[in-house]
């Protein structure tokens, strides 16, 4: 009897040991594997950074506002400048033909948020809803460079009004907000742009400041002296996607900007009181 409750003490004994043997090797193979905490109680890694996606997540940084701000009518509808008593610059940056995302990897590596003017039509925003996706979610605010991309002034209000508004509509679509902001292709404007812009409860934005990248016999060192020459509080500065040297010369432009003492802030946070 005492042999056989022996023999039973120790068979429950190996058990117990090939069970604890067990769960140490699953332990082991879990942390060995590198999966995450998330990942382990089955969720995936896509699903953790979904769940915690921030301006941070895309190199963004700063306070970003709930919602665009009002169109206020009592303000001057064309916009060429900022607040001039604050050492503040915007960056901007127009159309999306032939873009290099470097830029917008620069800008995340600052946690620079800017004001881009993107054309609704013609192969950009309504073709590559996800680069604008992108953008949206890095905190820039993405605003209408109309949906042609033609030039206002040659055409009637009617049309104006429409290329406005599609562009905004484009863009709406996809980032679900809508900034009371334009760009007219060239900077063209007249009473009746001016006139469609009020009625379209936007600003005309304009600029104060340039690169030149548009010019194709710029160089990257011209455009940094551009910038830096005439760099004032308030500045609008306009930039291109597709823009020749645009990557190079920003790139040396943002960190001596920023060492003057000045800081780059989207246009709302400049055109603030």
């Amino acid at each position: 009897m005492k042999g056989r409750d022996r023999k039973m003490r120790i068979g429950a004994a190996v058990i117990l040991a090939a069970l604890l043997i067990t769960a140490f090797l699953s332990i082991c193979s879990c942390a060995g594997s590198g999966r995450s905490a998330a990942e382990i109680n089955g969720e995936t890694k896509t699903d953790a950074e979904e769940k915690n996606e921030t301006a941070e997540h895309d190199g963004a940084s700063g306070e970003r506002p709930a919602k665009p701000p009002s169109f206020d009518p009592s303000r001057e509808v064309v916009v060429k400048r900022g607040n001039p008593d604050r050492k503040e610059v915007a960056l901007t940056i127009d159309d999306g033909w032939n873009r290099d995302d470097r830029i917008l990897d620069l800008l995340g590596s600052y946690g620079i948020r800017c004001t881009v003017f993107v054309v609704g039509g013609r192969g950009v925003a309504e073709a590559d809803p996800e680069w604008v996706r992108r953008m949206d979610r890095m905190g820039f605010e993405v605003c209408t460079h109309t949906y042609d991309h033609y030039k206002l002034t040659d055409h009637p209000y009617d049309y104006i009004v429409w290329d406005i508004r599609k562009g905004q509509e484009v863009i709406a679509a996809v980032t679900g907000k809508t900034y009371p902001y334009m760009r007219p292709s060239g900077g063209y404007y007249n009473d009746s742009v001016v006139q469609a812009c009020r009625d379209c409860s936007c600003y005309l934005v304009l600029w104060s400041n340039s690169l030149g990248d548009t010019d194709a016999d710029a160089t990257a060192e011209g455009e940094v002296a551009a910038v830096l020459n005439n760099l004032k509080n308030g500045d609008i500065i306009l930039s291109h996607f597709g823009g020749h040297h645009t990557h190079e010369a920003l790139s040396r432009v943002i960190p001596e900007v920023m060492a003057r003492g000045y800081r780059f802030v989207t246009l709302t946070e400049l055109m603030a009181p």
